[in-house]
């Protein structure tokens, strides 16, 4: 009895959705240096990633991404060039704004999960890949247009704020995603 309460509830409930899709892509881009403080000749480096967006209606949406990269910088104690390759993991909310000719814009904040190694750093005592790593709370600000039927072509652009570095880094680049 239970499970056919349940496939009845999942029918009647995806009926009360019909308004609502979602949409999955791919996004790539620049990055800049986690903090410039820290980084003080730090490089802009490349990142891309794929993100998972479900439209409750025209207004409102949310969003999980996740992104990864690298960039160099030189450290002042060696001047020789070091890479950092990082990992990031955000769940944003967005506000959705219709533009003229169709465009949408997007502004997003949530929260995030970053992860940093620079290249050749290991724990003296396991000798295992030294990382850093914290909690951070993206802002994001995406621009974009349907430009055929369920294909979206957008930029996308933000940064990522941190305690641990208070300024997480800038990104920016194109992003095209299918929506169902």
């Amino acid at each position: 009895m239970k499970k056919y309460l349940l496939i009845t509830l999942f029918f009647i409930s995806s009926y009360s959705v019909f308004g609502q899709h979602y949409d999955i892509g791919v996004h790539g881009g620049m990055f800049t240096p986690i903090d410039f403080w820290f980084y003080e000749r730090g490089e802009v480096g490349l990142s891309g990633g794929i993100k998972f967006n479900y439209h409750f209606n025209d207004k409102l949406s949310i969003s999980s991404n996740y992104f990864y990269g690298d960039f160099h910088y030189v450290p002042q104690s060696t001047n020789l060039r070091s890479k950092v390759t990082f990992n990031v993991v955000s769940f944003l909310v967005f506000r959705k704004f219709n533009l003229k000719n169709d465009w949408k814009i997007h502004f997003g904040t949530g929260f995030g999960y970053y992860l940093e190694h620079q290249v050749g750093e290991r724990n003296s005592l396991s000798g295992l890949k030294e990382y850093d790593r914290d909690l951070t709370m993206p802002i994001e600000i995406n621009l974009n247009k349907e430009l055929y039927q369920n294909v979206v072509l957008g930029i996308k652009t933000g940064v990522f704020l941190s305690p641990f570095y208070w300024f997480g880094g800038f990104h920016i680049g194109p992003e095209i995603s299918y929506r169902f």
